[in-house]
């Protein structure tokens, strides 16, 4: 049986002395250049090296800041959970680094995000994006406390404070079918492109399907001609709302709509998820409103708890039988969700009485 990896070993694959190795996982990665520390993150990951963090007491050296991983600041949903979480953060005296990865990019640059953040030698790390596997991100953080904040997540190694997404795709479908519809057009995209964005959707057809109604699901993708689909499926159909998996792409469609000449929501209602970007009040887009400022004070709430659990189990005695590969995060693990609300608009109204059977 092969013997697990050593602090020597990542020494020589990151190209660095044991010592320096030493230095950032128990010393705080004091006199340790940035890159040097990402190098020897990333040598940890690629060789399976778990440092035992009850031995070094690793969490009595963090500093007062913490760090967050998110997507393109653009979508109003991620802008508005880094500001949420700046003033958590600030409220326990603590700073926050933020990291942007690309909406466009489908994993890599988050994984590069994260390793640029531990050069940093936050004390912890929240990941908001919706795209990398719990499982890849469990393996590219081998010291720092990590907690998922927003998206979905039941990974029993990572803690997590998410938006009850399952609950808003069934609170959606219960109001469209208050509205008479019975056929819907329900907008979907690959499981890659967002976890968030499919979990929804599966949500709301399945409650869909207890309520008796059909959904046709419809591409999204490229969203120009994802909507342009949806219309066209709608009439060539019969079908009296269209579901989109979030609110820029409602903005889309009411403008696709606009440019064919198709009334919202006379000839065909439609409606979005998120409830947070400015003016959607004006539009009247009916929508799912995510508890944003609650997600993100209960995230700084459960990290510190976190932070203190593991100052605890550094400062106790080994376990039994030696190295365990450091503290159980598995034993501790939970998974919060926190539902939003739906707001009702004028994009959703009663389906005309022909197409309600």
């Amino acid at each position: 049986m092969p013997r697990p990896p050593t602090m020597e070993d990542v020494a020589r694959a990151a190209g660095v002395s044991r010592s320096t190795v030493s230095r950032v996982f128990q010393n705080g990665g004091e006199r340790v250049s940035a890159d040097a520390t990402v190098r020897i993150h990333e040598a940890a990951k690629r060789l399976g090296y778990v440092h035992n963090l009850v031995a070094s007491g690793l969490a009595l050296r963090r500093g007062r800041q913490l760090g967050l991983l998110i997507r393109d600041a653009t979508n109003p949903a991620y802008g508005h959970l880094h500001a949420e979480m700046n003033r958590a953060v600030q409220g326990v005296d603590r700073q926050l680094i933020s990291v942007t990865a690309s909406r466009h990019d489908y994993g890599t640059a988050e994984v590069e995000g994260l390793n640029r953040l531990i050069g940093q030698r936050v004390a912890g790390v929240f990941v908001g994006t919706g795209v990398t596997a719990a499982e890849d991100l469990v393996e590219t953080v081998t010291a720092t406390p990590m907690m998922i904040v927003g998206r979905p997540n039941d990974h029993p190694q990572i803690e997590s404070v998410s938006y009850d997404e399952r609950t808003h795709g069934r609170l959606m479908a219960d109001a469209i079918a208050a509205a008479g519809h019975r056929r819907i057009a329900v907008l979907t995209a690959p499981l890659l492109y967002s976890r968030v964005f499919d979990l929804r959707m599966r949500s709301l057809a399945e409650r869909c399907g207890e309520l008796g109604l059909t959904t046709i699901p419809v591409d999204l993708l490229p969203v120009e001609h994802g909507v342009a689909r949806a219309l066209d499926v709608a009439r060539e159909e019969a079908l009296s709302c269209i579901v989109c998996p979030v609110d820029f792409v409602a903005l889309d469609l009411l403008r696709a709509a606009v440019a064919r000449g198709v009334r919202i929501p006379e000839d065909v209602s439609t409606v979005g998820f998120d409830g947070l970007g400015d003016g959607l009040d004006l539009l009247g887009l009916a929508t799912v409103r995510l508890p944003v400022a609650e997600v993100a004070r209960e995230a700084v709430t459960r990290m510190e708890a976190l932070l203190v659990a593991t100052q605890e189990d550094a400062e106790g005695p080994p376990p039994p039988g030696g190295d365990q590969g450091g503290v159980d995060a598995t034993a501790r693990a939970r998974h919060l969700v926190i539902p939003g609300r739906f707001l009702p608009g004028r994009t959703l109204s009663s389906a005309p009485e022909h197409l309600r059977t």
